[in-house]
């Protein structure tokens, strides 16, 4: 058979007994609440304390309470076993301990569930008692045992309220002061007896007033014999109930001060060192006679010795009480415990949270009738019954029972200590309920405040903590100023998060890795706490603490600090982890600054970022300098090859620009709000690496002076030498032979220097992917100035407007010198590669071929055909956008070209007035091929190109004459401004240019313009010996400033 089983026979065992006792005449009673012979209550029976009883047979009673085992531990060592029998001062004889109804009923399946108890402690009597509330007070400490006092409550109740028509509630209260019937039964004929023997005497009993005193309990002794029990054994209990109860009570109530300087035996003066003797005498004799009242046996008992010992008894205690500031009157303390006891009364012992059926009646009874006797004032009777309320509360957790006690504490306060003196003539210890009242007040916030200092973790309803805060500002207004409440709650906020704070440390430590999870992982779990915090604690504690959000962002702010500071001063670098622990510890700590109504004052601010910086700055520098070395190393590789047909840049280019937006996402993928020192550090470094690119395609090509040949020296016509080397030419050309090797010696010298060489390399194709990738990067440029703002706007979202604004000025421009540097280098390839077709590709058809010796022969026909060919190849490798810009490049250059020819063309281009025309025929398909039908560059763009031609035309069809007087006296206004000491005129028409028309005199085949410049400025008919126009034009140098060559032209648009 298994334990449940022989528990389960046990059972049934006991049932038959008690079943068979009660149906042999015999009785037996359960405890209130009980439901007839239940399973739990049948466990608790001590069969040992059971069988003495069943001996007696039938016509007696068995109470089940009185046989139940008390599991306390509290009478297991022999200190606590003569504590649990001190209700009998004169015998060593281990009693039983009795077993109370609320320690029973603890044991007891089903009880309500506790919010203050763990689920799987709340069975445990011990772990229900620690959440109780207590007033463990030294003032209530009376000596007497609980059963003693209830015993005394009944016996003044029933003596005060024992009337036929209350007799069903005094059964009521007989009950819930878990007085069997039988003991009740012999307290009402104890009392009657002794009434009526008092009676006979002419004693001082009759009075009502008397029951609720010490007096009654001095003459019972003297009155109550053996005789008005069933057995002697009940007598003896009785009767060392009441011995202890006299006992000690004349014992406390002598010691009690009449006067804060003073004893009870001092009070008016009126005694000395004598007075204490007299005390000491009279508490002796006092213990004598309980002594000799002490007959155990019934065959020492005698009634004249009896009688004499208890008439001792009375005289004793008579001079105690009368030298007593309280008198006969109970002291205080018991008055307490008894009001105390009797209004637990009104709760259902089975249902904690309900009141019996008798409730109001009992509590009129008690109010009329019992408090008067007991001098209980209102105030007390309301402190005491809202302390039970609470108290009733925090065992069943029924969160209507707040409201009322809410309620009592109000009517308490309400109601102050009456002064006066009891029905007996002693006077009110209004101080004592003053300091009684303020200690229930203290005792209920003390309580509360416990619970709220984890209310994390105690309150899942609001609705209750709701209700404690109601009950504990009553209780705080009722004793003393409602402010230490706030006080307490600013406390109990800061415990309560710290408690729930730590509990997250705990389970983050199980769950992380590392510390930098660690903190990322407490961060998020104080977001939430601050959440549950703002949304569900906070407005329920805001109508007592306004302040309360404030304080709990104070205080978790403080909490996580506590855990992140350390942390950050380990981190050494920006790993995902660290950085994921930094974005959601800064994202707390705004939400925190955001619910602080006083941030400045009270709070430090973490400074994350402050902390970070130097880790932040190394990262941007270290991607920088990655960058620069990365870029030098592509630099040296590069074969400006196009890697993509639709964009036809390098890969240089494409993967600079890749490589820096990526760098931009990464600083900002770190989701930190991110100063803006660190961002322009970032951006500066990004522009100067992206200009360092873009001086490297143009520092690939060189310059562009090196592309067009010095001028040949001016020299005055002579008609013998101009024939000879214009039939020198046309032998030339109609010999193949001759022409073949003129050409390749041409090709050789035009190839004979190495910078010749490597200009030749610089194809076509290359420069174009040159400038297509330098419109790549500008191009991109403003996505990646997007990037910048787009994620700066996002990471400064609610910063201040005008700082915002600033900002985003800032940020707009941020690539600027990026920008102005690769639009400076588009600009320079593409008059680079204008000038390089014209110049260096076209050199012989351009600068030897057209217009030598005659206009009308040597037209500018083949070059047009070679401009449109070079135009072609150019568009087809270039970006679209870049046509206009390479066919604006392309004209200007051969403007330029066509200037050189007419100014400084050499000894065998000579011309005459009426070549103009033919000039302007050329001039204007020059016009028509770059027009294009329309396709082509904007007319006004052409006519403006064309314009510094048509100028110089202007002055080639003036007569000589015109020109020589033209230069004199341009040469004449010279020598005044010299003699002046001022500059020359700048002159804005060409027609007075000195330089100009020296220049177009030169190759002026008239005679009258040599003989001019031969007499006026002594200029050779020749080049000097040795001097080849060929090699000439093929040296270094470039064009003077002043021959209106490239210079002096800018591209526009």
């Amino acid at each position: 058979m298994n334990s449940s089983e022989s528990a389960e026979a046990v059972r049934e065992l006991l049932k038959y007994v008690l079943q068979d006792f009660e149906s042999k005449g015999g009785k037996v009673t359960v405890p209130v609440g009980c439901n007839g012979l239940e399973d739990w209550l049948l466990d608790n029976v001590e069969t040992s304390k059971l069988l003495p009883l069943l001996k007696k047979g039938p016509g007696h009673e068995v109470n089940l309470l009185q046989v139940c085992s008390s599991k306390s531990t509290k009478a297991k060592t022999p200190k606590a076993k003569a504590q649990a029998k001190a209700y009998n001062p004169f015998d060593d004889t281990e009693e039983p301990t009795p077993v109370s109804v609320d320690e029973l009923m603890a044991r007891r399946p089903g009880k309500a569930d506790n919010p203050f108890v763990e689920p799987d402690v709340a069975e445990d009597t011990s772990a229900v008692n620690e959440h109780e509330p207590k007033l463990d007070l030294p003032q209530l400490q009376t000596g007497m045992e609980e059963h003693q006092l209830k015993e005394l409550a009944y016996t003044i109740f029933f003596g005060a309220c024992g009337k036929r028509s209350n007799a069903e509630h005094v059964q009521v209260m007989r009950a819930q002061l878990e007085m069997s019937e039988g003991r009740a039964l012999e307290v009402q004929r104890i009392l009657a007896t002794a009434l009526r023997r008092d009676q006979a005497t002419g004693s001082s009993l009759s009075p009502r007033s008397s029951l609720g005193t010490l007096e009654t309990q001095v003459k019972l002794l003297q009155f109550v014999r053996p005789q008005d029990f069933d057995n002697f054994k009940h007598f003896v209990r009785w009767r060392d109930t009441t011995a202890n109860i006299l006992l000690q009570i004349l014992q406390r109530a002598a010691q009690v001060p009449a006067s804060e300087d003073d004893n009870a035996w001092a009070a008016t003066n009126r005694y000395t060192f004598e007075g204490t003797a007299a005390f000491k005498r009279s508490l002796a004799r006092l213990r004598g006679g309980l002594r000799r009242l002490n007959v155990r046996d019934p065959d020492e008992y005698d009634e004249q010795e009896y009688t004499e010992a208890a008439s001792a008894v009375f005289n004793s205690a008579q001079v105690i009480a009368s030298q007593s500031r309280t008198g006969w009157a109970y002291p205080w303390a018991v008055r307490i415990r008894l009001c105390d006891l009797m209004l637990r009364g009104m709760f259902d012992t089975l249902d904690e949270a309900s009141y019996v059926e008798s409730k109001d009646a009992l509590l009129q009874l008690l109010q009329t009738r019992v408090w008067p006797l007991l001098g209980i004032s209102q105030h007390i009777h309301n402190t005491i019954y809202a302390w039970i309320h609470f108290r009733q509360f925090a065992v069943t957790g029924d969160v209507i029972l707040l409201d009322t006690t809410k309620e009592l504490i109000h009517s308490a306060l309400l109601s102050p200590t009456a002064a006066g003196a009891l029905s007996n003539g002693a006077a009110l210890d209004k101080q004592a309920d003053d300091e009684f009242s303020d200690e229930v007040s203290a005792a209920i916030v003390d309580w509360i405040a416990k619970r709220m200092s984890d209310y994390h973790k105690n309150f899942h309803d609001t609705q209750l903590m709701q209700g404690l805060l109601e009950v504990m500002e009553s209780a705080g207004q009722a004793g003393g100023p409602s402010a230490e409440v706030s006080t307490l709650l600013v406390v109990c906020i800061r415990d309560s998060l710290e408690s729930a704070f730590r509990w997250h440390i705990e389970q983050t430590a199980k769950d992380a890795d590392n510390d930098a999870v660690r903190i990322c992982l407490l961060a998020k779990a104080s977001v939430n706490l601050l959440g549950v915090e703002v949304t569900t604690f906070s407005p329920v504690l805001a109508p007592y603490l306004p302040i309360a959000a404030d304080v709990a962002a104070k205080a978790l702010h403080e909490l996580f600090g506590s855990q992140l500071l350390p942390w950050l001063a380990t981190v050494e670098n920006l790993t995902d982890d660290n950085l994921e622990a930094v974005r959601q510890a800064d994202s707390l700590e705004g939400q925190l600054m955001d619910e602080m109504e006083d941030r400045e004052t009270d709070v430090s601010p973490w400074g994350i970022l402050n902390r970070l910086s130097p880790l932040l700055f190394a990262w941007v520098s270290n991607q920088l300098i990655m960058l620069n070395d990365w870029s030098g190393r592509i630099q040296g590789t590069e074969d400006w090859k196009p890697v993509t047909h639709q964009r036809g840049c390098a890969r240089s280019a494409v993967d600079i620009v890749k490589i820096a937006s990526e760098t931009i996402e990464g600083l900002f993928n770190m989701r930190l709000a991110l100063p803006v020192a660190l961002v322009r550090a970032l951006t500066e470094g990004l522009d100067e690496v992206l200009r360092k690119y873009v001086k490297f395609v143009t520092s690939t090509v060189g310059s562009i002076d090196a592309l067009v040949p010095p001028t040949p020296n001016l020299t005055r016509y002579k008609r013998e030498l101009a024939v000879k080397a214009e039939e020198a030419a046309v032998t030339g050309r109609n010999s193949p032979k001759s022409a073949k090797r003129e050409a390749a010696a041409s090709d050789e010298q035009q190839l004979r220097t190495p910078e010749d060489g490597r200009i030749a390399q610089l194809t076509t194709e290359t420069l174009v992917t040159r400038i297509n990738s330098l419109l790549y990067i500008e191009e991109n440029l403003p996505a990646m100035e997007k990037i910048v703002q787009d994620r700066w706007e996002e990471d400064t979202e609610g910063v201040h407007t005008d700082l915002r604004q600033k900002s985003l000025d800032w940020l707009s421009e941020c690539f600027e010198a990026a920008h102005q540097s690769a639009r400076q280098a588009i600009d320079y390839m593409c008059n680079f590669i204008g000038m390089k077709t014209v110049f260096f590709d076209m050199r012989r058809a351009v600068l030897e071929e057209m217009y030598q010796h005659h206009v009308e022969s040597a037209r500018m026909h083949p070059v047009l055909v070679q401009l449109d060919a070079a135009l072609g190849d150019m568009c087809a490798a270039a970006n679209d956008s870049l046509h206009a810009y390479l066919a604006r490049s392309l004209l200007q250059a051969t403007t330029v070209a066509m200037q050189r020819v007419l100014l400084d063309g050499g000894p065998y281009r000579l011309y005459i007035a009426d070549d103009v025309e033919y000039v302007e025929q050329d001039l204007e398909q020059l016009r028509v091929l770059f027009l294009a039908d329309g396709q082509g560059l904007p007319a006004q763009d052409i006519e403006d190109l064309c314009t510094p031609v048509m100028d110089l035309l202007n002055v080639l069809q003036l007569e000589t004459g015109i020109l020589i007087k033209n230069f004199k006296d341009a040469k004449e206004e010279e020598k005044k401004a010299l003699k002046a000491g001022r500059s020359p005129t700048q002159h804005t028409s060409l027609v007075y240019d000195p330089d100009i028309l020296q220049r177009v005199l030169a190759h002026r085949a008239d005679r009258n313009a040599s003989k001019f410049l031969k007499k006026e400025l002594r200029l050779p008919k020749k080049l000097s010996t040795g001097t080849n126009l060929s090699s000439s034009a093929f040296s270094s140098g470039g064009l003077k400033a002043k021959s209106g060559g490239f210079g002096r032209f800018k591209r526009k648009g």
